[in-house]
């Protein structure tokens, strides 16, 4: 499951100065090392500079590793034994 969230027009300042710049948070269950979040740093930099003119420079992420049992949606925590579609994880 991959969700983001995009909020324009938030008032930031990042290295003193106003500029175009980003602030994101990836959250993810397990799968996370140093290497994998350079290459995802990348990726998403990438995209941030094409389509929303943020250069990389002034790009901040932040990771999370999380444990299943952490998350939850639709009343249903990912470390249960129902999956979201009623199916057996």
């Amino acid at each position: 499951y991959v969700m983001i969230i995009v909020k324009g027009s938030v008032p930031m300042s990042f290295g003193g100065t106003q500029q175009p710049t980003a602030y994101g948070e990836l959250t993810s269950i397990g799968g996370l090392n140093p290497d994998t979040n350079k290459k995802l740093s990348a990726a998403i930099a990438a995209i941030l500079e094409s389509k929303l003119s943020v250069p990389k420079s002034r790009f901040f992420l932040k990771f999370y590793d999380t444990k299943a049992s952490n998350l939850n949606l639709l009343s249903r925590v990912y470390g249960s034994n129902i999956g979201w579609n009623g199916s057996t994880l």
